[in-house]
């Protein structure tokens, strides 16, 4: 998997959110991750496209990070 440093970035402002996170937002590195995570939890679904809770992207950042930090 290719990471790049704008990958990393988008993570980081993501995580900081506090209004709900559009999954088109989420970088394409990461979406099998995102999927893994999130299968089972509740997305919103707001005109047509879904939306994340701001805590939820916060502990998968965690999760991402924790992950590949070696």
């Amino acid at each position: 998997m290719l990471i790049s440093r704008t990958d990393i970035s988008i993570l980081k402002e993501l995580s900081f959110s506090k209004d709900l996170v559009s999954i088109d937002r989420i970088p394409n590195s990461f979406k099998v991750d995102f999927n893994k995570f999130f299968f089972g939890k509740t997305l919103v679904k707001e005109n047509d496209s879904l939306f994340a809770y701001p805590h939820d992207i916060k502990s998968w950042v965690r999760y991402v990070f924790n992950t590949y930090k070696d």
